[in-house]
């Protein structure tokens, strides 16, 4: 199995991360839209990314939330992106990058981790259940 390796993201990655997004959605976004706000929240101190690199090529992606809630009374860490690309699925780099998470919201004392995912995505489910995370919520979104 090849080494994978974690790093921080950094500005000069916008467009690897840019394609990374886009395979999570299988969808194409404003590129331009997407830069600024990518450099947005490389600012923001509760806002993390980390890479997954196979051979020297990034391969996957996370993007952690750290927030006080009100209702928990105490810090979560929200799983707002997670991808892997097709050629390295089933490398356990999703799971690396969802430890990683993981470790930094305990670091600052998070009281847990919860992410949400597409109905559509069955794969992912199973991929969550089997790294631990229980379905006890149900979202709900509108668009405006």
């Amino acid at each position: 199995m090849p080494d994978c390796q974690l790093r921080t993201a950094t500005p000069d990655d916008a467009q690897a991360v840019y394609g990374l997004i886009c395979e999570l959605k299988q969808a194409e976004f404003d590129q331009k839209a997407f830069h600024a706000g990518y450099l947005l929240n490389l600012q923001d101190r509760n806002m993390h990314y980390h890479l997954a690199e196979l051979d020297g090529q990034i391969v996957g992606m996370i993007g952690l939330h750290l927030q006080f809630h009100l209702h928990h009374a105490n810090w979560i860490g929200e799983i707002q992106e997670l991808v892997v690309l097709p050629q390295a699925r089933g490398l356990k780099v999703g799971s690396q990058l969802l430890a990683w998470a993981e470790a930094k919201a305990r670091s600052v004392g998070a009281e847990m981790t919860e992410l949400s995912t597409s109905v559509k995505r069955v794969d992912a489910h199973r991929f969550y259940l089997r790294e631990g995370y229980a379905q006890s919520h149900f979202r709900f979104t509108k668009l405006l």
